[in-house]
């Protein structure tokens, strides 16, 4: 087998290596280490020394983390929300326990969970009231009535 056969080989082996790698870990970290090691083994089975297939490797690597990144960071993380409870905001609910005055707390039942509720804007909300989650702080829910 020729030297440039084994390089390209070798190569190859890191690209499988960076896939699988990405596969298990799905970090975004190791992909653009196997467009690397592609671009480099390519270079090996054309015969180029292993210095410029090193070169390479590590410039097309560099270049795919910093061009495309953030990009597919982006992509991927566009629907991610960040706990469960965030799924609340927006959603519409009756009030269980009188929501008082200022900041004093009344209830809300969501599924088989009772949470502390709060008016956004201190207004008094009677038990029965269809309020809408507007944010949540800490352990409690901030609700508007639905309009």
């Amino acid at each position: 087998m020729s030297d440039a056969a084994i390089a390209g080989l070798v190569w190859l082996g890191i690209f499988a290596f960076m896939i699988v790698s990405e596969a298990v870990t799905v970090g975004l970290t190791a992909i653009w280490f196997a467009g690397g090691a592609l671009v480099a083994s390519v270079l090996g089975f054309v015969g180029v020394s292993w210095t410029w297939q090193i070169v390479a490797f590590m410039v097309v690597s560099l270049i795919l983390l910093i061009a495309l990144r953030p990009l597919a960071k982006s992509k991927m993380m566009s629907h991610v929300v960040a706990t469960n409870a965030e799924g609340l905001i927006g959603q519409a609910y009756p009030v269980l326990a009188k929501i008082g005055p200022g900041r004093e707390a009344g209830q809300l039942k969501i599924g088989d969970v009772e949470w502390r509720a709060i008016s956004e804007d201190g207004s008094e909300i009677e038990e029965g009231t269809t309020v809408v989650i507007r944010k949540i702080e800490g352990t409690k829910l901030i609700v508007i009535p639905k309009p």
